[in-house]
């Protein structure tokens, strides 16, 4: 068993966040070049017909490790090359797959674990969206009956799994764990860390949903243009907040699963 996490607290993911940030001041470029990459290389995938969803969910693991890797190299001050994105499909590129297929199998599950509350109306709003099926573009009517319980059911039900999965990518190809012990380690050291994620979902949520909120409505009252406060806004707010998310989740797996062998994370501001 890895070293035990120190102790967390939700102050502990504030800390994280912002570390992720100095790691992207270091090279905003080449960050937002993987981000951008990462979500284009999926979105790409997803497109082929029949297979693409689970195309993409066995794809994200290696695609994932590749922009982490290059988080890392940041922090040994080395200048990553670009192709370190790709460099999850050098080696453990099977058990990374079978990761992102597992994954995907088990979303299904608790998906169709809310039909037993719902009759299956969340499971069609969620294949009508997230899983790419076709249909009016209009509103769907499922959505007028959907109810509360069975978003509970599947949130708690969900909660496990994203914990199982949040950091075994990163076990199976920096520590060469099987699926089965890398998905048992991240349950664990997440779970034990759950106050530190908290804080970090906590700060996300502030900076990408409050601050963003406030300065559209701001831009808004003083009448500028939707195109405009998208362009103000949301645009700049990405380009900084998703690479610094991802950079920030690599600083908690360095405190939540300490690996002797890795990179330190970078220092805070």
């Amino acid at each position: 068993m890895p070293d035990s996490p120190k102790h967390m607290t939700l102050a502990t993911g504030w800390q994280w966040f912002k570390t992720g940030f100095v790691r992207y001041r270091r090279n905003p470029v080449l960050m937002v070049f993987w981000v951008m990459s990462y979500w284009t290389m999926l979105g790409l995938v997803g497109l082929v017909p029949v297979v693409g969803d689970l195309l993409v969910a066995a794809l994200a693991p290696a695609l994932l490790v590749g922009v982490l890797a290059g988080c890392r190299a940041l922090d040994a001050e080395n200048m990553p090359s670009f192709t370190l994105l790709f460099s999850g499909f050098r080696s453990r590129l099977q058990p990374l797959m079978g990761l992102g297929v597992l994954h995907f199998l088990l979303t299904l599950g608790v998906l169709g674990l809310t039909a037993l509350f719902d009759g299956g109306v969340l499971l069609q709003v969620m294949a009508r969206t997230t899983l790419g099926a076709t249909g009016d573009a209009s509103t769907p009517p499922e959505l007028d009956n959907l109810a509360l319980t069975p978003l509970i059911v599947a949130m708690l039900a969900y909660v496990p799994v994203m914990m199982a999965f949040a950091y075994a990518p990163l076990l199976v190809a920096w520590r060469g764990f099987g699926v089965g012990k890398a998905l048992f380690f991240s349950l664990v050291g997440s779970w034990r860390a759950w106050p530190g994620l908290l804080g970090l979902l906590l700060t996300i949520l502030f900076f990408g949903v409050v601050v963003a909120s406030l300065l559209m409505m701001l831009l808004m009252a003083l009448g500028v243009s939707d195109t405009v406060v998208t362009s103000l806004v949301v645009v700049p707010l990405m380009a900084v907040l998703a690479p610094t998310v991802l950079s920030a989740f690599l600083s908690s797996y360095s405190d939540v699963l300490p690996d002797p062998e890795g990179a330190s994370p970078a220092q805070p501001l």
